[in-house]
């Protein structure tokens, strides 16, 4: 799968990420707990975004660099994160050499990459010995009622995510790494079905790997199905599922 779709996405979703972004502000926060009180030396923040994290974590910051890099240039050039170095490049090819950082976090983010199992063991090498993690990515579970609802009505369709268990497997597989994981689900409400189609697009959250089937005639059956099955005191509901992935030191070496 090609990063380009998911660039552009997020590009157009610069200036109403912020507003619309209420689980990725609530998981920036909860991640944001799990790392040291203290951050010193060089960071890697991948898939900055507009910066919910990095305001989070530059007041801990110390020496060394904080950067943060994102996949979008219309993400970072909206982005307020003062003390920060921007860089724009993918998190699954990033421009770095082995052992450049000290501390590597993201947020809402990781769940994109096309090849994982590669990728995130590549993103870990930029690590120094000794140095610690904090990643929070959306799992199995994330959106299942509008999967369920797309699957029912044939309008649309919705990124699969890898479960838990996929990313367990693949951090034990990870020679001299260890890692705490917690899992965490998070209900949103919305107006409407209206509601909850505009706050995903507002957050960037519209790739899918499916066709776009737009009819209105399928939107309304869509709509209809949605609420019956999804929606609850005048409310519709879509759950978040959140994998962290923590280790605030990491052993010498990765092989």
């Amino acid at each position: 799968m090609s990063a380009t779709p998911i660039r552009r996405r997020f590009d157009r979703a610069g200036s109403t990420y912020e507003d619309a972004a209420r689980v990725q502000r609530l998981v920036a926060a909860r991640l944001a707990a799990l790392c040291p009180p203290a951050l010193d030396g060089d960071v890697l923040e991948i898939g900055a975004g507009s910066g919910l994290l990095t305001r989070e974590l530059l007041p801990r910051h110390g020496g060394g660099t904080y950067v943060a890099l994102d996949l979008s240039p219309g993400m970072l050039a909206r982005a307020v994160m003062p003390g920060a170095v921007k860089v724009v490049a993918d998190g699954e090819r990033p421009p770095f050499g082995p052992g450049s950082f000290d501390f590597l976090c993201s947020a809402s983010a990781m769940h994109w990459y096309a090849d994982p199992a590669a990728s995130l063991a590549a993103d870990l090498r930029l690590l120094r010995p000794g140095g610690g993690f904090a990643l929070a990515l959306y799992v199995a579970g994330t959106l299942w009622e509008l999967a369920e609802a797309s699957r029912a009505t044939g309008f649309g369709s919705v990124f699969p995510m890898r479960p838990t268990a996929f990313y367990k497997e693949l951090f034990d597989s990870l020679p001299g790494v260890t890692a705490t994981f917690a899992e965490e689900r998070h209900v949103v409400r919305h107006e409407s079905v209206r509601a909850m189609l505009a706050s995903l697009k507002g957050a960037g959250v519209t790739h899918t790997p499916g066709a776009k089937a737009g009819s209105p005639r399928r939107y309304r059956e869509f709509a209809r199905h949605y609420e019956a099955r999804h929606g609850t005191g005048g409310t519709v509901e879509t759950t978040y599922a959140v994998a962290m992935i923590w280790s605030v030191q990491r052993p010498h070496d990765q092989g």
